[in-house]
């Protein structure tokens, strides 16, 4: 999905396991979040396929969430190191600015967690998550404590995936608009799917 926001054009995406390449990003987008869910599988591989793909779109800024399909990068650090360059911002439960714009993420452990008290910093413009949250385009996948923050902090957007089905769908809020960007339909229907 395509945001034109404060003069960037944002292109925000998850959920291509694996089938990557034949995502069309427009040229004309110098801002990409990628909400997580590129690999196919449960480990490392192809993530630095995934990785490399992603930084041959020319952009000012990528930035990354992990899904669940990529939790040992929430997990070890070092990996997440190695496997990410420096280009590439990774929130986990972290915010980030970029020319007027705040990202923020809760990560996809911290919403697993049934100890996490989920917080976020503060207003933010973007937040960032794999997973959805409840009732709201999430296939009944979705998170109430995600939810209840969301309500609590509104964000003026929330983009998410996890929900494949629902992919590609937004639904206003009051204060925040939701957006599940999920690629994963849209590419199986295409090459990416033999």
């Amino acid at each position: 999905m395509l945001f034109n926001y404060k003069e960037h054009r944002i292109f925000a995406f998850s959920d291509s396991h694996g089938m990557h390449k034949w995502l069309h990003i427009l040229e004309e987008a110098d801002i990409l979040l990628c909400a997580g869910g590129v690999v196919s599988g449960f480990g490392k591989d192809g993530m630095e396929d995934f990785f490399s793909w992603l930084l041959s779109h020319p952009a000012k800024l990528y930035i990354f969430v992990a899904g669940n399909h990529e939790l040992l990068l929430e997990d070890s650090p070092e990996q997440a190191k190695f496997l990410l360059t420096r280009e590439i911002v990774f929130l986990h439960d972290t915010c980030y600015e970029f020319d007027r714009i705040s990202f923020g993420n809760i990560s996809t452990r911290s919403l697993q967690s049934k100890e996490s008290n989920i917080h976020l910093a503060g207003k933010m413009d973007f937040l960032i998550t794999h997973i959805p949250p409840e009732g709201i385009l999430d296939e009944g996948r979705g998170s109430l404590p995600l939810l209840l923050e969301v309500y609590r902090s509104q964000p003026r957007f929330h983009v998410f995936g996890h929900a494949h089905s629902s992919g590609n769908q937004s639904k206003g809020g009051a204060f925040t608009e939701f957006y599940n960007v999920s690629q994963f339909n849209e590419l199986k229907n295409q090459d990416g799917g033999q």
